[in-house]
């Protein structure tokens, strides 16, 4: 499959590539030609009809472009068989044709623009590879939502992926800042192609985020990468299916190693900006270490730094957040010296020392 889908995209690729180095080639030489037309009637101007070059060339502009102002006209009759060969029976037709050729060659290279086939000169860039399995389109527009809140957004986003060799769809082909090249992490002709020497972030997702057999291919991308000459700031998150192999992505180059958990798309922004955030935030899936436990106690205007401290000398672990009795709502974070009053209180402990509503009850009592 991989190789009928290579054969694809080399053909496709080569096809709009020779098209693109024809109309270039093409539109040199209308441009070449008609230089020579405008020059060689010039200089005819000022030869036969003893015109300066600068009334000689108004004349040609003018009649060449059709617009004859009628000011300065050929008056000797070879000045006149002279403007009726270059430029009635060939500048015209030489420029319409350089017209054309460039509105061919704009048009070939909106086509491929469109179809992931354009190679972007970016520096400094955000490089996805791979497009989840499912609701790929969703994902992004989350992904690239938070990235500008992340304050990641002077850096323009190139996805790397076969997904969309049609296009991207509507909603992110409008995202300002965002370009795709049809092609895969596997290839290391691709990877080129997205300037992968200059590029900032690089975010390889698992192809597929429920099958361990999809770290075979991000461990492929990462042996690719690291035979090429990257930046060396470069940061490099991973998406890891097994556990098992987070060490193996890590002695590949990876910077970050996170599980695929495609309802959070921001999970990869937080490793981006603050690395380490992103096993924080796992940890509250997993529980693997910390435990997130909510205890019932009454707690009326009490300062939050005098629980947090209470707790934390008490060994009982960190309170982290709390359901506020007047709202309802859970406050995480609040400032030190906000007045809490509350009968919920989360609080983050070692799964290693269990605690109980009773320990909290106490500990919280020398200061209620």
């Amino acid at each position: 499959m991989n190789l009928f889908y290579r054969f694809i995209h080399w053909r496709r690729n080569n096809k709009l590539s020779f098209e693109e180095d024809n109309l270039k080639k093409a539109l040199i030489h209308s441009i070449i030609l008609l230089l020579i037309i405008i020059a060689l009637h010039v200089y005819l101007m000022t030869l036969l009809e003893g015109f300066s070059w600068q009334d000689g060339l108004w004349l040609t502009l003018t009649t060449l472009s059709t617009t004859g102002y009628g000011d300065i006209s050929a008056s000797t009759s070879l000045g006149k068989i002279a403007t009726v060969i270059l430029l009635y029976f060939c500048g015209i037709f030489i420029l319409a044709k350089t017209a054309g050729d460039y509105f061919d060659y704009r048009a070939n290279t909106r086509i491929k623009k469109m179809h992931g086939f354009w190679k972007w000169n970016m520096s400094d860039h955000i490089l996805i590879i791979n497009t989840p399995s499912q609701k790929g389109e969703q994902f992004f527009i989350r992904l690239i939502k938070h990235l500008h809140l992340s304050g990641l957004q002077s850096h323009t986003v190139q996805i790397l992926t076969s997904k969309f060799p049609t296009g991207l769809p509507n909603q992110l082909a409008r995202t300002a800042g965002l370009a795709h090249y049809t092609g895969s992490g596997t290839v290391t002709e691709d990877l080129l192609a997205v300037n992968v020497s200059k590029v900032k972030y690089i975010i390889i997702l698992a192809k597929q985020e429920d099958n361990r057999e999809s770290d075979s291919r991000t461990f492929d991308i990462l042996h690719r990468l690291q035979a090429l000459k990257l930046r060396a700031d470069v940061l490099i998150l991973a998406e890891c299916v097994d556990d098992d192999n987070r060490s193996r992505f890590r002695q590949a180059g990876a910077n970050i190693i996170i599980r695929p958990i495609r309802a959070y798309p921001e999970m990869l922004i937080r490793g981006l900006v603050a690395p380490g955030a992103e096993q924080i935030i796992e940890n509250l899936f997993s529980s693997q270490g910390d435990l997130y436990l909510r205890f019932q106690v009454d707690i009326n205007n009490i300062s939050w730094k005098d629980i947090v401290c209470q707790l934390i000398q008490q060994d009982f672990g960190t309170a982290v957040a709390y359901i506020d009795s007047d709202t309802g709502l859970c406050i995480t974070n609040p400032h030190a010296l906000t007045k809490i009053t509350t009968r919920s209180l989360f609080v983050m402990t070692n799964d290693d020392k269990p605690v109980t509503n009773q320990d909290i009850q106490q500990a919280l009592s020398k200061i209620i």
